[in-house]
């Protein structure tokens, strides 16, 4: 259980510029960090997966890659905490994970939002061609199986604590919470590069552009529920793990896949409309500033002080 409050500033080492070396440049550039070791780390792993499901890797790439994979972010997210405030920031990092205490309004909209915006995108898409939903047949193995994804989906992808555990405050920080919602998504959509050269994967199914429209609509939708719930990791990635598991339980059939990614993103894209209209484009939340969580380096906030 946490009891964290609304403003939380992450203490650990006295923040040194002038570090020479690897150490040093993570500091000095904690952002470029995090993205570029998220995409290497991640990447060395994704795609030799890649080339495996294209049948152009000499071995099968192993399951316990797969779990590594998953964790690569998390990794980035962890390395670059103890350069910048040491194992305090680390620990106030995955504390971030156990802010639960945020109204069950909430979680019934990480559950039925998620799955609201993935069947509508099936249900309508026979006025694209498509044949609609396809409604899986219910058994005590389907059941079990679906927990168990959702339990190996929660413990192995890790991507939420570089997106709004780490970037996230940072780039609130100096920017609009639409700015750097802008920012990662744009990121967070190129991070899955690789998959668009797997056959049959979404990514591929929606194409570049759209998917990274998507991404950026997606991630505005996720500053929002992350500044409205005390900056709770653990909403976030009920909310990620959620909806690809819709996605997986209901999945649109192959012919349609194309279209009924199309409208996800759109609905996607409608979806964040709504929340800046709604909230305004500063913290895209009515809350006062006061009540919003500001979890961010002191480096940071005396960077952004001095602006």
């Amino acid at each position: 259980m946490s009891t964290a409050s609304a403003q939380t500033i992450m203490r650990g080492q006295a923040f040194d510029p002038t570090a020479a070396g690897p150490l040093g440049l993570i500091r000095r550039h904690p952002i470029a960090a995090l993205i570029v070791l998220t995409f290497g780390l991640t990447w060395l792993l994704e795609i030799p997966r890649v080339l495996d499901a294209r049948g152009e890797l000499p071995f099968a790439f192993p399951f316990w890659g797969v779990i590594l994979m998953g964790w690569m972010p998390g990794f980035a997210a962890i390395i670059v905490a103890l350069a910048t405030g040491g194992r305090a920031a680390v620990k106030a990092l995955f504390a971030r994970v156990l802010v639960w205490r945020v109204g069950w309004p909430w979680y019934l909209l990480v559950m039925g939002g998620t799955a609201a915006i993935w069947l509508s995108a099936v249900l309508i898409n026979p006025l694209f061609g498509g044949s609609g939903l396809q409604l899986p047949e219910f058994s005590l193995d389907l059941l079990v199986g679906l927990v168990i994804s959702f339990v190996l989906l929660f413990l192995v992808n890790a991507e939420e604590l570089v997106w709004r555990g780490s970037l996230l405050p940072r780039l609130q920080a100096r920017w609009s919470a639409l700015g750097a919602s802008v920012f990662i998504g744009l990121f967070e959509g190129l991070f899955h590069l690789p998959l668009f050269f797997q056959p049959g994967s979404d990514q591929a199914a929606a194409g570049l552009p759209v998917f990274v429209i998507g991404s950026i609509a997606g991630a505005i939708v996720f500053s929002w529920l992350f500044n409205n719930t005390l900056g709770s990791l653990l909403l976030v990635q009920l909310f990620h793990i959620f909806a690809n598991t819709w996605i997986t339980l209901f999945a649109a059939a192959p012919a349609d896949n194309v279209a009924t990614q199309w409208l996800f993103n759109g609905f996607l894209v409608v979806m964040a409309a709504v929340v800046v209209a709604a909230c305004g484009t500063r913290r895209l939340s009515r809350k006062s500033p006061s009540e919003l969580p500001v979890i961010v380096q002191p480096e940071v906030l005396a960077a952004a002080a001095s602006e």
